[in-house]
This record gives C-alpha cells, structure tokens and sequence, in this order.
C-alpha cells in the first residue's frame, strides 16, 4: 500500500509527519537526520525527543507559554492541495474570520509574524563565533559587514535565508528585490499558497507550499 492510501485510510497520520523545526519557550530545535528526514521512518516512528536537537543560530519570540512547529511532507502523497488541507483541518472546523488568509507568495518571516511570532537569526550568537558565519555565508565577512547597522542588518538576512534553505531545501523561485523597509533580502525564502486555515482562541494552523513539499504550521499559545 502507498503513502498516499495509507493517509487516505487513516493509518498514516499529519501529526506525524516529518517534523523539520520546533520552538516553544525553552528554545528552537531542529531535525538532527538533517535535510528532509525520511518520511516512512516518522509516519511509522515518530519520536521527537529523540530526534530533535537545539540550534543556537536561530531565534523566536511570542507571548506567554507558547509552542510552535513546522512538519514537510512530499505534495505527491495527496490528490490535491485541498485533499491535504482537509485531512490537516476539515472544513467543517475550519473558522471564517480576517485571520484565516489565503497569500499567494510570502516570506518565512512574514508568514510567522501571522502567528505573532518574531522570527530571526541569532546575531548575538554569530558575532561570537565568526567562523560560523563564513561557514554559513559560504564567503569571507568583512569586519565592516559586522559593524555596519545597514550590512549587519543584510548579513543577518543572508544567514537567515541560509538556514530556511538547510532546513527546507532550496528553489529556484526565492528572487525579490529589496523592500524600502529594508526587510526583504535580495534572496528571501518565499513560500507559496500560504493558508491560514483554523485561527480560533490558542490554536492556529496553516499549511504552504515549499517546492514539492507542502509545510503544515502548528502554533498553540
């Protein structure tokens, strides 16, 4: 039997997909088996504890004791994109308000200010270990770059954009120019058809579209 029948079936389960990045108050934790982990080893294995490894090249802030994650799964289990938003939140359940969006294309950052949550690298944790950031930048830095509030404020959206592209895989579709706000990179990690679809009380749920993988958004506060 396929990935794809066993969802459909009910034996395989959305909450058990292959979780890539966690935060709640205690910190960000991401896959350790790396890039995209085997799917059949979650569906059937999942165990977060033991997969899971704190990143301090990564920050979050929200209100209140608060939990949010991220799972990835391949878009070609499902019929379709609304078969997967109903197995994720059937429309029965799903709440009509202002918050429940549909964004044809946005970046990782804007997407989780949605959430309420601040989403950035740790450029305290750089700054302390400069070879991490030519390893992640894949250049040589210069000191003006660390120094500079403009091109710090650059650098930090470089490295960030890196590390959503370790995490999540990268796409060919991530080309914007800067806004007059300075906050989007000249490369920004771009999800597609992003859904807010269940916004109610502590609960909110969404899914996107990253590539050939769909992202489902957890955020309980």
């Amino acid at each position: 039997m396929s990935i794809k029948e066993k969802f459909e079936r009910g034996i395989y389960s959305l909450n058990c997909i292959p979780r890539i990045l966690d935060v709640d108050v205690t910190g960000i934790y991401i896959n350790k088996n790396g890039l995209y982990p085997n799917e059949v080893d979650s569906l059937e294995d999942m165990d977060w504890e033991r997969d899971k490894v704190l990143t301090p090249k990564l920050k979050a802030t929200s209100y209140g004791d608060w939990q949010f994650h991220i799972g990835m799964i391949n878009t070609k289990h499902f019929e379709s994109r609304e078969k997967l938003d109903d197995m994720f939140v059937h429309r029965n359940e799903r709440t009509d308000s202002e918050e429940c969006k549909h964004i044809e294309r946005i970046s990782m950052q804007k997407a989780l200010d949605l959430f309420g949550i601040e989403f950035s690298c740790d450029m305290n944790w750089y700054l302390k270990n400069r070879n991490a950031i030519e390893d992640d930048t894949n250049r040589q830095v210069s000191d003006i770059e660390l120094t500079d509030g403009n091109l710090m404020k650059k650098l930090e959206q470089e490295l960030f954009y890196n590390q959503m592209c370790k995490l999540f895989g990268e796409t060919e579709d991530d080309q914007n120019k800067p806004q007059d706000d300075g906050t989007i990179y000249e490369k920004c990690f771009i999800i597609k058809d992003f859904h807010i679809l269940f916004y109610y009380q502590n609960y909110i749920f969404a899914s996107g579209q990253r590539g050939n993988y769909y992202l489902l958004f957890r955020y309980v506060y």
